[in-house]
């Protein structure tokens, strides 16, 4: 094989690799996309000891304008919903959201009047 093409092969690799590791998923090792029931007990426990940073290894997205609305998938397709004022400050309220966008369980209000 000629340097040419030793050196278009290694360049072709190089690309293949950069491109591989620019496609890689940044989750947390150990995570599946939401979170479990066990896990959602456990937080649940927690109570008003809650902070942001105890989802910080799960993927949410965010739907707040003005105010900080994190949207957490979790086992059987549902949601929970994490709200707040400050991310400097615990949370103010979660809940959870069914399949058809209705709160079912709110499992924690602080700061809040909730229903």
């Amino acid at each position: 094989m000629t340097l040419s093409k030793c050196l278009k092969l290694s360049m072709t690799l190089l690309f293949v690799l950069m491109i591989c590791t620019a496609c890689q998923s940044h989750k947390e090792q150990g995570t599946s996309g939401y979170i479990s029931l066990n896990e959602l007990e456990s937080l649940a426990d927690k109570g008003a000891a809650l902070s942001w940073s105890d989802f910080d290894k799960y993927p949410y997205e965010d739907i707040g304008s003005g105010v900080y609305i994190r949207r957490y998938p979790i086992e059987g397709e549902q949601q929970l919903l994490v709200r707040g004022k400050s991310l400097e400050k615990p949370p103010e309220q979660i809940s959870i959201v069914d399949q058809k966008g209705e709160e079912q369980d709110i499992l924690l209000c602080v700061n809040l009047t909730c229903r």
